[in-house]
This record gives structure tokens, sequence and C-alpha cells, in this order.
């Protein structure tokens, strides 16, 4: 799959840097980063610099307190967070819509969340069979180029992505049967986010996507609306389904991740020295967000199979073979078709993105 980068890039570019750019103009304080004619804390003044944070669930509310002591620490106290109790101003949504707003100066989040603002410009991050493993994740979303695309993105769109963390690879969960084969996909009705590529990957496995908000994923799952779902295992935690989900089908088909955003109208009056100080900030809370997500992916699944409460599984090698050409289907459906001539000439040249 590596092959296609190329053809990759070019649905980037066409998905999102072309889509709905509301945001600052290119040479705003915002969207250069430059400092505002009057940044940093004023001359002669001995009060801190507020700043208010919030995020959605009480799994990350410790890294949103993390973040404001590593920022109060870094300043010497130039600046202090109010840090909003989880989801208290509402869904993942209605905080970055704030934050696009400057009602919110800053907001841990996930990407897919904030791409439901952003009418889908984000999607090219989540196409299937992008990165592999934690190491190509890393290397290409979290510290490399989807990362610097998906932030561009953003930007455009009135908000600052000042972070990065993970939040997984997408799994295949359900209540019926085990699932090893493409033949055992096929008829489940499997709730799935409402991102493009997610979707078609699910209808071209033969199965029925279903989407539903995340609140009603435990009673859908109860009550037969749906047969299965498709999330990280992390996030079975937050959604109260660890005692329900019975089989486990590790696709790692997607990866997404996560993030640290700013309000454009914050920012844009911080010092170049005070904007670095809470990237880094931001990027240290991350990690450790990243590190406890790992860690407890790892001992929830085995957990739930030391206590037979789940059965884990793999795809066969058929199907692995299969799943590929879903991917390259997906891949091609994504970039215009006036445009398929010249980026098939590209990878032919073996470019490749940044």
């Amino acid at each position: 799959m590596k092959k296609l980068t190329g053809l990759f890039l070019a649905a980037a570019m066409s998905l999102g840097l072309l889509a709905g750019c509301a945001g600052p103009a290119a040479n705003s304080p915002a969207a250069s980063g430059a400092p505002a004619e009057n940044s940093g804390t004023p001359a002669g003044s001995s009060e801190p610099i507020k700043f208010t944070v919030s995020t959605d669930g009480t799994v990350r509310a410790e890294y949103v307190d993390r973040f404001v002591q590593y920022v109060e620490e870094a300043s010497n106290g130039r600046y202090t967070g109010e840090a909003y109790a989880p989801s208290s101003l509402g869904t993942a949504a209605d905080m970055a819509q704030m934050v696009q707003l400057g009602t919110l100066d800053f907001c841990l989040n996930d990407d897919m969340s904030i791409d439901g603002i952003l009418d889908g410009a984000l999607g090219f991050a989540w196409l299937p069979g992008l990165v592999a493993d934690y190491e190509e994740a890393d290397a290409y979303y979290n510290q490399g180029w989807i990362g610097q695309q998906v932030a561009a993105i953003m930007e455009a769109n009135n908000i600052i992505r000042i972070s990065s963390f993970c939040n997984g690879f997408r799994q295949v969960g359900n209540l019926k049967h085990e699932i090893t084969e493409m033949s055992d996909l096929r008829g489940l009705k499997i709730r799935t986010p409402s991102v493009a590529s997610v979707v078609s990957f699910y209808e071209k496995c033969g199965a029925m996507p279903v989407m539903i908000a995340t609140p009603e994923v435990l009673s859908a799952l109860q009550t037969g609306t749906v047969d299965g779902l498709d999330n990280c295992v992390f996030n079975y935690i937050v959604q109260g389904l660890t005692d329900v989900v019975t089989y486990i089908t590790e696709l790692n088909y997607c990866y997404s991740g996560g993030c640290f955003v700013a309000s454009p109208s914050f920012w844009g009056k911080l010092s170049a020295e005070d904007q670095e100080m809470f990237r880094t900030c931001a990027q240290k809370a991350s990690d450790d967000f990243t590190e406890y997500f790992r860690t407890t992916t790892e001992e929830l699944t085995q957990k739930g199979i030391d206590e037979g409460q789940w059965v884990v599984s793999q795809p066969s090698e058929a199907m692995k073979t299969e799943l590929q050409g879903i991917y390259q289907a997906i891949w091609e459906e994504s970039v215009p078709r006036r445009d398929h001539g010249r980026h098939h000439q590209r990878l032919l040249q073996g470019v490749k993105p940044p």
C-alpha cells in the first residue's frame, strides 16, 4: 500500500485543503504563527493571564489538568488555566465550535469529532490501510505529514492544532460470532462514525453500517438495533461496553489521532515564545495520554481474554488479501476522476509526500 502514497496525498489535498476554508487569512497572526501587535503579558502587569480549557469524558480530564499544570509551571505563573468539568460545555463538536468562535481558548479533542464541524474535510486521514502499526502511526500521523495536513486544514477553518496524541486503531466488536473471514462480516449491522471512508469500508465488506449517536450505542447493542460496532478497544471503557461486547477482530484497518486545539483569538495574542511554550506543554500532556492509552488498551484486551469475556481474533490471510483490495478501491475513489492520470504518473515516478 505504500506505493499508493502519492495518490493518497492527492486525496488529502482534494478532500481537505480545498474544503470550507472559512478561517483566518494566510497572513493573519493565527494563520502565520506570528504574534499580534500587542501580544504577551502587558508591560508592568503582575496579574496572571487566564485561559480556559475543557474536554469530553472523564478519562481525558486528567490530561487537561496536566496541561494547565505544565503551562503554569513553564510560565512561572504568568498564565493560569481554568479547566471546565468534562462535557459540561456540551459535546466534543460543541467545544470545537467554541474554540472556532473564541469562547473557549483550548480543548482536548479527537480529530474525528473536530471533523464533524468541518464537513468531512479531514476524512483523508482515515483512508483504510494508511498505517500498519504504532511505529508508522507515530512517524506519519502523530509526528509526520498526515498530522501536518490535518493541522493545515484545521487552521484554514479557524482552529489551531498544537499537539497530537494516539486515539488508536479501529476494530470491529460484535455480539454474534467470531470474524476471521470476509463472509463473517456480511450482513452484520455495525455502528460506525459518520466518516465516509469508514462507511464505505464496511459497505464493501458486505456489512450494513449504521450511524447512531455515541450515547445510544449501548442501548442499540442490547436491543439488537446493531450487531456490533467499529471503535478502538480503549473506547469500550468510555462507552461502558466492556461487559457487552463478546467478539473482537483486530482489523487495524484505520488509525486516528487527537489533539489539543487553540482558538486563534487567544493564540494570536501570544508572543512566538509563549506559543512555543504552550505547544510544548500541550504535547507533553498529549504524550502522557498516549502512553496511558496504549498501556491501558493492551491491559484491557488481555484482561478480557483472561477472564473469558472476549474472543479476540485476527483476520485470516484470505481476508487480509480481500481487505487490501478494498483499501485500494477506497483510495482510488477518494481522488477526483480528473486527477487520476496525473497522480498515477507521480506514483510511477516514486513521488512521495513530505
